[in-house]
């Protein structure tokens, strides 16, 4: 990883030039890195990532995004016209959401924030009301990883129910795993490795009975599911028209065309909503109140996702809709025909994820290596159980078809040498046999390297006694 980095950034940064450079050369060295990662989507053949890829409206966005970029939505009494723009995005997301007047939300960083501030305020709800001391969560195995992270962060135990053929959360399971300290209980709409929706109806009625919450996460479909009726497309109801939903995690930065950085946690009563806030009144710098988890957070995504909402409008995303969803369905009608590979799950939205059957003894992860090597897709692989899937985006979808060609030449080549593309496959399967403390050394070195600058040549001859 650190060998493949160190070759694709040239003149690395690692600590101040003695003479700042010119805006020039910042501009040339910025255009060279942007170029580098732009090559890796402009094809159109990257899962999820990339959502729009037009530049048209990247440009309009980053001018709209650049007039607010130091502005602050912690000082509303100085950035007053930002306050009025966070507060519309926050209310316009909860109407899509079919919300009613009592219905709060938050703008956050990202859809991982959304769900540990909905975790943060069950945690808080459950102490306050029930005196729960020690909560748990209940999620489906398919549920978000951040939903894990939250119970890592707040001290919630979380518990996962399994799933039925369709990749569902199994109820039975679920409503066997709810106890006395369970604060809430997590649906998907949908989930990220196969694209389900599961049974929000059905998972309300359960909550009501249990008197606990129902987040409802639409982070990945946020801007897909609420517009699937008028799109021509049959969905369940998912949303705050179903009595016992009390919150929702939507994203704007995905299929909302929003830049990064842009997220909505919405809660169906104020109360609730005020389990998430933090407040310090003693504090030497004065009375110290946060809606989330941030407190300085810049104005930019908050003005330039108000700029995209307002831009396509319903009639737009109902469009987009149509062409995603559309394009979802036709893979997964292709994928049907081909004798060698199966659905994992239902492509209800965006999603569709495959595996090899038994029968054929295909390898999912060898032909996502074909598929890579061969033909360019960059595809995510998924496991428990193994599959591979691709989120459709705008420019994913405009090569629907020719992605159902490319997946069948993979699949015929895999079939003549299962061990010509083999080296995800294998990594998963060494992974199987390790134990987990060996895969969170492997997590840890991976993050290490993410993180890591690769040294510099010394400047003017002079030795780098940098550490």
């Amino acid at each position: 990883m650190r060998s493949k980095f160190s070759k694709e950034i040239t003149c690395p940064k690692t600590r101040l030039p003695v003479e700042g450079l010119t805006q020039q050369e910042i501009v040339d060295i910025i255009g060279q890195r942007k170029d580098l990662d732009t090559k890796h989507w402009i094809g159109g053949k990257v899962t999820g990532s990339v959502y729009h890829g037009g530049h048209e409206h990247y440009d309009f966005i980053g001018k709209i995004y650049a007039k607010w970029g130091f502005s602050n939505p912690l000082h509303p009494a100085i950035h007053p016209a930002l306050r009025q723009m966070d507060s519309e995005v926050v209310q316009m997301v909860i109407n899509l959401y079919n919300g009613g007047s009592g219905c709060g939300g938050a703008f956050t960083t990202g859809g991982t924030e959304s769900i540990l501030m909905a975790m943060k305020a069950y945690r808080d709800w459950g102490r306050a009301e029930k005196g729960i001391t020690e909560p748990n969560i209940v999620i489906c195995n398919t549920a978000h990883a951040a939903f894990d992270k939250a119970g890592k962060y707040f001290n919630i135990f979380v518990k996962h129910a399994g799933t039925n053929s369709e990749m569902e959360v199994d109820l039975r399971h679920m409503a066997s795993l709810i106890d006395s300290n369970t604060v809430a209980i997590v649906g998907s709409a949908c989930q990220f490795a196969h694209g389900t929706i599961d049974p929000i109806e059905e998972m309300s009625k359960l909550a009501m009975r249990r008197n606990i919450g129902l987040h409802v996460d639409c982070c990945l479909g946020g801007f897909l599911v609420p517009f699937m009726e008028k799109a021509g497309f049959q969905i369940p109801k998912f949303d705050f028209r179903v009595e016992g939903v009390t919150s929702i995690s939507c994203d704007p930065h995905k299929y909302g065309f929003a830049p990064k950085g842009s997220s909505v946690v919405m809660f169906s009563n104020n109360e609730l909503r005020h389990h998430m806030y933090c407040y310090l009144t003693e504090w030497t710098g004065g009375i110290y109140a946060t809606a989330t988890m941030t407190g300085s957070r810049a104005g930019g995504p908050v003005a330039a996702t108000w700029a995209a909402m307002c831009s396509f409008g319903e009639r737009g995303y109902v469009e987009t809709t149509k062409q995603i969803v559309g394009a979802t369905r036709r893979i997964a009608e292709g994928i049907k025909t081909m004798e060698e590979l199966e659905l994992v799950g239902r492509p209800d939205v965006c999603v569709v994820a495959f595996r090899g059957t038994r029968a054929s003894g295909i390898n999912c992860y060898s032909v996502a290596d074909c598929l890579q090597q061969k033909h360019g897709w960059d595809l995510q692989t998924c496991q428990n159980p193994p599959c591979v899937h691709l989120a459709l985006t705008l420019p994913s979808s405009r090569n629907a078809d020719r992605f159902v060609e490319d997946l069948r030449d993979a699949v015929a080549v895999v079939r003549a040498d299962a061990g010509a593309f083999s080296s995800t496959a294998g990594m998963y399967g060494m992974a199987a046999s390790l134990p987990g403390s060996f895969l969170e050394d492997a997590a840890a070195a991976y993050l290490d390297a993410m993180i890591e600058a690769h040294a510099e040549p010394p400047q003017n001859g002079e030795a780098d006694s940098a550490p």
